[in-house]
Protein backbone atom coordinates (compact mmCIF):
# COMPACT_ATOMS: atom_id res chain seq x y z
CA UNK A 1 0.00 0.00 0.00
CA UNK A 2 1.46 3.34 -1.05
CA UNK A 3 2.24 6.01 1.53
CA UNK A 4 0.51 9.41 1.58
CA UNK A 5 2.86 12.30 2.28
CA UNK A 6 1.72 15.16 4.57
CA UNK A 7 1.77 17.56 1.63
CA UNK A 8 -0.48 15.24 -0.38
CA UNK A 9 -2.90 14.96 2.53
CA UNK A 10 -2.95 18.74 2.98
CA UNK A 11 -3.49 19.41 -0.74
CA UNK A 12 -6.22 16.82 -1.04
CA UNK A 13 -7.94 18.17 2.09
CA UNK A 14 -7.93 21.71 0.69
CA UNK A 15 -9.45 20.55 -2.61
CA UNK A 16 -12.07 18.50 -0.76
CA UNK A 17 -12.87 21.45 1.52
CA UNK A 18 -13.23 23.84 -1.42
CA UNK A 19 -15.55 21.49 -3.30
CA UNK A 20 -17.68 20.94 -0.21
CA UNK A 21 -17.88 24.64 0.59
CA UNK A 22 -18.91 25.52 -2.96
CA UNK A 23 -21.53 22.75 -2.99
CA UNK A 24 -22.94 24.01 0.31
CA UNK A 25 -23.09 27.59 -0.93
CA UNK A 26 -24.78 26.64 -4.20
CA UNK A 27 -27.32 24.51 -2.33
CA UNK A 28 -28.22 27.32 0.09
CA UNK A 29 -28.44 30.01 -2.59
CA UNK A 30 -30.51 27.73 -4.80
CA UNK A 31 -33.01 27.16 -1.99
CA UNK A 32 -33.52 30.92 -1.80
CA UNK A 33 -34.23 31.09 1.95
CA UNK A 34 -30.71 32.23 2.87
CA UNK A 35 -29.03 35.57 2.22
CA UNK A 36 -25.75 35.66 0.35
CA UNK A 37 -24.00 36.76 3.54
CA UNK A 38 -25.36 33.76 5.44
CA UNK A 39 -24.45 31.48 2.55
CA UNK A 40 -20.90 32.82 2.56
CA UNK A 41 -20.66 32.28 6.32
CA UNK A 42 -21.89 28.72 5.89
CA UNK A 43 -19.36 28.11 3.13
CA UNK A 44 -16.48 29.33 5.31
CA UNK A 45 -17.64 27.15 8.22
CA UNK A 46 -18.02 24.13 5.95
CA UNK A 47 -14.59 24.75 4.40
CA UNK A 48 -12.73 24.71 7.71
CA UNK A 49 -14.78 21.79 9.05
CA UNK A 50 -13.91 19.62 6.05
CA UNK A 51 -10.32 20.86 5.97
CA UNK A 52 -9.76 19.84 9.60
CA UNK A 53 -11.84 16.67 9.81
CA UNK A 54 -10.92 15.53 6.32
CA UNK A 55 -7.19 16.02 6.82
CA UNK A 56 -7.27 14.36 10.22
CA UNK A 57 -9.34 11.48 8.81
CA UNK A 58 -6.85 10.87 6.01
CA UNK A 59 -3.94 10.86 8.46
CA UNK A 60 -5.75 8.45 10.81
CA UNK A 61 -6.73 6.22 7.88
CA UNK A 62 -3.08 6.03 6.88
CA UNK A 63 -2.04 5.11 10.42
CA UNK A 64 -4.71 2.40 10.40
CA UNK A 65 -3.45 1.07 7.04
CA UNK A 66 -6.75 1.91 5.37
CA UNK A 67 -6.99 3.05 1.79
CA UNK A 68 -8.44 6.44 2.72
CA UNK A 69 -8.19 8.04 -0.71
CA UNK A 70 -8.57 6.33 -4.06
CA UNK A 71 -6.73 9.03 -6.00
CA UNK A 72 -3.82 9.45 -3.59
CA UNK A 73 -3.18 5.72 -3.31
CA UNK A 74 -3.63 4.72 -6.97
CA UNK A 75 -0.71 4.66 -9.38
CA UNK A 76 -2.70 4.28 -12.61
CA UNK A 77 -5.58 6.54 -13.63
CA UNK A 78 -7.30 3.86 -15.69
CA UNK A 79 -7.61 1.62 -12.65
CA UNK A 80 -8.67 4.57 -10.51
CA UNK A 81 -11.54 5.43 -12.83
CA UNK A 82 -12.51 1.77 -13.05
CA UNK A 83 -12.71 1.50 -9.26
CA UNK A 84 -14.65 4.75 -9.06
CA UNK A 85 -17.21 3.34 -11.48
CA UNK A 86 -17.38 -0.19 -10.06
CA UNK A 87 -17.33 0.69 -6.35
CA UNK A 88 -18.86 4.17 -6.47
CA UNK A 89 -21.24 4.95 -9.32
CA UNK A 90 -22.79 1.51 -9.84
CA UNK A 91 -23.46 0.72 -6.15
CA UNK A 92 -24.81 4.25 -5.76
CA UNK A 93 -27.26 3.65 -8.58
CA UNK A 94 -28.42 0.41 -6.96
CA UNK A 95 -28.85 2.19 -3.61
CA UNK A 96 -30.82 4.97 -5.29
CA UNK A 97 -33.18 2.45 -6.91
CA UNK A 98 -33.71 0.67 -3.57
CA UNK A 99 -34.48 3.98 -1.84
CA UNK A 100 -36.92 4.86 -4.60
CA UNK A 101 -38.78 1.54 -4.34
CA UNK A 102 -39.12 1.66 -0.56
CA UNK A 103 -39.43 5.38 0.23
CA UNK A 104 -41.19 6.93 -2.75
CA UNK A 105 -44.48 6.95 -0.81
CA UNK A 106 -42.93 9.10 1.95
CA UNK A 107 -41.36 11.70 -0.34
CA UNK A 108 -43.72 14.47 0.82
CA UNK A 109 -43.64 13.60 4.50
CA UNK A 110 -43.32 16.67 6.78
CA UNK A 111 -40.16 15.03 8.15
CA UNK A 112 -38.46 15.56 4.78
CA UNK A 113 -36.57 18.86 4.51
CA UNK A 114 -38.57 21.59 2.68
CA UNK A 115 -35.72 22.24 0.25
CA UNK A 116 -35.96 18.59 -0.82
CA UNK A 117 -39.77 18.44 -0.97
CA UNK A 118 -39.88 21.65 -3.00
CA UNK A 119 -37.18 20.89 -5.56
CA UNK A 120 -38.35 21.35 -9.14
CA UNK A 121 -35.31 21.03 -11.40
CA UNK A 122 -32.35 18.79 -12.16
CA UNK A 123 -30.10 21.55 -10.85
CA UNK A 124 -31.87 21.46 -7.46
CA UNK A 125 -31.36 17.71 -7.28
CA UNK A 126 -27.73 18.02 -8.36
CA UNK A 127 -26.60 20.64 -5.83
CA UNK A 128 -28.46 19.06 -2.89
CA UNK A 129 -27.04 15.63 -3.74
CA UNK A 130 -23.53 17.03 -4.15
CA UNK A 131 -23.75 18.96 -0.88
CA UNK A 132 -24.90 15.98 1.20
CA UNK A 133 -22.64 13.50 -0.57
CA UNK A 134 -19.48 15.47 0.03
CA UNK A 135 -20.03 16.69 3.58
CA UNK A 136 -21.62 13.56 5.07
CA UNK A 137 -19.03 11.21 3.61
CA UNK A 138 -16.14 13.32 4.88
CA UNK A 139 -17.61 13.44 8.38
CA UNK A 140 -19.09 9.96 8.80
CA UNK A 141 -16.76 7.80 6.71
CA UNK A 142 -13.44 9.61 6.33
CA UNK A 143 -13.34 11.05 9.85
CA UNK A 144 -15.64 9.13 12.21
CA UNK A 145 -15.21 5.66 10.73
CA UNK A 146 -11.44 6.04 10.37
CA UNK A 147 -11.18 7.15 14.00
CA UNK A 148 -13.29 4.19 15.13
CA UNK A 149 -11.09 1.74 13.22
CA UNK A 150 -7.92 3.31 14.62
CA UNK A 151 -9.26 3.25 18.20
CA UNK A 152 -10.66 -0.28 18.12
CA UNK A 153 -7.54 -1.74 16.51
CA UNK A 154 -5.42 -0.31 19.32
CA UNK A 155 -7.94 -1.45 21.90
CA UNK A 156 -7.95 -5.04 20.67
CA UNK A 157 -4.25 -5.21 19.79
CA UNK A 158 -3.35 -6.64 23.21
CA UNK A 159 -5.43 -9.78 22.66
CA UNK A 160 -4.54 -10.24 18.99
CA UNK A 161 -2.34 -13.25 19.84
CA UNK A 162 -5.31 -15.07 21.40
CA UNK A 163 -7.83 -14.78 18.52
CA UNK A 164 -5.97 -13.27 15.56
CA UNK A 165 -8.65 -13.93 12.95
CA UNK A 166 -11.54 -12.71 15.11
CA UNK A 167 -9.69 -9.64 16.38
CA UNK A 168 -8.77 -8.73 12.81
CA UNK A 169 -12.48 -8.48 11.97
CA UNK A 170 -13.99 -6.97 15.15
CA UNK A 171 -12.53 -3.42 14.90
CA UNK A 172 -13.73 -2.96 11.33
CA UNK A 173 -17.15 -4.49 12.03
CA UNK A 174 -17.72 -2.34 15.11
CA UNK A 175 -16.57 0.78 13.27
CA UNK A 176 -18.90 0.02 10.38
CA UNK A 177 -21.93 -0.48 12.63
CA UNK A 178 -21.30 2.46 14.98
CA UNK A 179 -20.53 4.98 12.23
CA UNK A 180 -23.66 3.83 10.38
CA UNK A 181 -25.77 4.25 13.53
CA UNK A 182 -24.49 7.80 13.97
CA UNK A 183 -25.19 8.46 10.31
CA UNK A 184 -28.75 7.14 10.70
CA UNK A 185 -29.36 9.26 13.81
CA UNK A 186 -28.96 12.52 11.89
CA UNK A 187 -31.72 11.48 9.50
CA UNK A 188 -35.45 11.60 10.16
CA UNK A 189 -37.60 8.78 11.49
CA UNK A 190 -38.53 7.54 8.00
CA UNK A 191 -34.94 7.65 6.84
CA UNK A 192 -33.32 6.00 9.88
CA UNK A 193 -33.41 2.42 8.59
CA UNK A 194 -32.45 3.39 5.04
CA UNK A 195 -29.65 5.62 6.33
CA UNK A 196 -28.28 2.85 8.55
CA UNK A 197 -28.09 0.21 5.83
CA UNK A 198 -27.01 2.83 3.34
CA UNK A 199 -24.28 3.84 5.78
CA UNK A 200 -23.11 0.23 6.01
CA UNK A 201 -22.87 0.02 2.22
CA UNK A 202 -21.07 3.36 1.99
CA UNK A 203 -18.72 2.27 4.78
CA UNK A 204 -17.86 -0.91 2.88
CA UNK A 205 -17.25 1.16 -0.24
CA UNK A 206 -14.99 3.51 1.71
CA UNK A 207 -12.99 0.59 3.10
CA UNK A 208 -12.61 -1.00 -0.32
CA UNK A 209 -12.16 1.99 -2.60
CA UNK A 210 -11.57 5.20 -0.64
CA UNK A 211 -13.51 8.34 0.13
CA UNK A 212 -13.94 9.34 -3.52
CA UNK A 213 -15.95 6.20 -4.32
CA UNK A 214 -18.07 6.67 -1.17
CA UNK A 215 -18.81 10.26 -2.21
CA UNK A 216 -19.67 9.14 -5.76
CA UNK A 217 -22.01 6.41 -4.47
CA UNK A 218 -23.73 8.80 -2.04
CA UNK A 219 -24.15 11.46 -4.72
CA UNK A 220 -25.52 9.05 -7.35
CA UNK A 221 -27.93 7.43 -4.87
CA UNK A 222 -29.35 10.80 -3.78
CA UNK A 223 -29.43 12.24 -7.29
CA UNK A 224 -31.34 9.27 -8.66
CA UNK A 225 -33.79 9.17 -5.76
CA UNK A 226 -34.44 12.92 -5.72
CA UNK A 227 -34.78 13.18 -9.50
CA UNK A 228 -37.04 10.14 -9.81
CA UNK A 229 -39.19 11.08 -6.80
CA UNK A 230 -39.65 14.83 -7.22
CA UNK A 231 -39.04 15.59 -10.89
CA UNK A 232 -40.88 12.76 -12.64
Amino acid sequence: MSFMRPRQIATFSVVLALLTAVAAGLSLVDYGQTSRTSAMSAMITRFFAVLIFGGFGLAVAQQSQMRGSLFLKSEEWRLTLRDLLNFGVLPGLVLGVINYLFFFAYRYSPFVEPRIRNMNSIYDSFVISLDSGLFEEVIFRLFIMSCFVFSFRHLYAKIMFMWPVLVAIIPTALSLVLSSLLFAMVHNVYGFTAAFFGGVLLGLIYLRSGIESAIAAHFVANFFFFSASYLS
